[in-house]
């Protein structure tokens, strides 16, 4: 343990990347809450906005925004080992289409009451000719169409409150349970993992019940969350299901101290290992944001299924990072440690097991606002394995930019490199 913590600890000191701070510790789509607080809503608003939550108001009557965006680009991959001719590789050049959309409304009927539903449709679509051989949604058959999240609901959830301190949310969300930023072993609730590659990309989070109570004059908060089991069951002739018995249950305190945060939660599910975590942000030297993140597991998953002792033995991840940005020069650095001590899921695309780093460094401005660039890379210690990408952007006009760089993946002595471009055609929110 004591190497651990000295390897987190040399991690710790160096450099990190984000694009803004409110990226590191927060998410812009749930910006009303910042994880969650009742408080930073009374805050942002003026005197004659102001929402009186002694009288157990929580938002204004009536309002409806409507929002969106649009991802309209085109990628091509070209790859180059040592075992493929040049000819081949371009002959084998990759094309990645993008025509995605997210629409999000976001309404308060009443004083007490906000709806939120963000929903989107992903390429490629189902056309007339495919969708006829669609015979029901649970085909016997996988030669079938497959639909794959071709439209989707990313968060549909109400949220209500009891008086000024205790407020509740039920539907899909996403949580912001853990700190990291390219790893977050902490959060064990939402559905998927965060990208090391595209790290503020919003994961997918369950269908939850969330209880926040705040403790009055203070922002120290504890937050509970019943999780029923997802995904849901198919049976046939009863339709989609699930067991009570595979609801899971978390809690979590948070502490606020001047600019510092302390956390401390646990997870449970039947028949699962039981988790415990510490998390901690904050600042130090004014300009250096700090994160970290310790989880222990009570034994594996499997271990707990099969009721057995034998592999109940304690398992630790841990993690830390720091980031500073430098607003003048628009410069931007982030990088994370992370030690793993569980195995990796069967279909990993990347291994996770041992020590791991990550680093990115973003410059928003090289000469002028219409070229920047992003240098990202991540290794995993223990499999001497690892990905790395520099890319240059170019934005003549607001409506395309074109990006273009190097690509590295190396497993052992195996490296493989691509040349990646990213033209974007008219993305933008609305």
């Amino acid at each position: 343990m004591k190497k651990i913590f000295l390897l987190c600890s040399f991690f710790a000191c160096s450099l990190l990347f984000a694009q803004t701070e409110e990226e590191l510790f927060g998410s812009a789509d749930d910006d009303f809450f910042f994880d969650d607080g009742i408080e930073e809503f009374v805050e942002t608003k003026t005197t004659e906005e102001a929402v009186d939550l002694s009288k157990g108001v929580l938002f204004q009557t009536g309002s409806v925004e409507i929002s969106g965006n649009f991802d309209l680009s085109l990628t091509t991959c070209t790859t180059f080992n040592k075992d493929t001719e040049t000819k081949d590789s371009f002959e084998n050049t990759i094309l990645f289409p993008a025509a995605d959309a997210q629409i999000i409304v976001d309404a308060r009927p009443s004083e007490n009451l906000r709806l939120y539903l963000k929903s989107g449709i992903n390429y490629p679509y189902v056309t007339e000719s495919k969708a006829t051989i669609i015979t029901s949604p649970f085909p016997q058959t996988p030669t079938t169409f497959d639909f794959k999240n071709m439209f989707y609901v990313k968060e549909l959830f109400g949220d209500f409150n009891i008086g000024p301190n205790v407020a509740f949310r039920f539907g899909k969300q996403t949580v912001t349970w853990g700190v990291g930023y390219f790893f977050s072993p902490a959060d064990v609730i939402n559905l998927t993992a965060i990208d090391p590659e595209n790290p503020t990309a919003q994961v997918e989070g369950p269908l939850a019940l969330r209880t926040q109570v705040v403790f009055p004059g203070t922002q120290h908060a504890i937050w509970t969350y019943v999780i029923p089991e997802n995904p849901v069951l198919y049976v046939e002739g009863q339709g989609a299901i699930s067991y009570a018995k595979n609801t899971a249950f978390a809690a979590k305190g948070d502490i606020v101290i001047g600019p510092n945060e302390f956390g401390i939660g646990g997870w449970y599910k039947y028949q699962n290992s039981p988790r415990a975590m510490l998390t901690f942000s904050g600042t130090i030297f004014r300009n250096y944001s700090i994160f970290a993140e310790g989880v222990l597991a009570f034994g594996k998953d499997s271990a707990w299924l099969k009721n057995s002792t034998e592999d109940k033995k304690p398992i630790f991840q841990t993690t830390a990072g720091i980031m500073r940005f430098w607003k003048d020069q628009n410069i931007t650095v982030a990088s994370q440690y992370y030690y793993n001590q569980q195995e990796d899921a069967a279909n990993a695309s990347f291994s996770t097991h041992g020590h791991n780093a990550a680093i990115m460094c973003n410059f928003g401005k090289i000469g002028t606002d219409s070229f920047s660039s992003q240098i990202f890379a991540m290794m995993n210690f223990n499999k001497v394995a690892g990905i790395a990408s520099v890319m240059l952007k170019y934005n003549p006009i607001n409506e395309f930019s074109i990006s273009c760089g190097p690509y590295f993946d190396w497993k052992e002595d195996n490296l493989s490199t691509s040349i990646k471009l990213v033209f974007d055609f008219g993305s933008g929110k609305f």
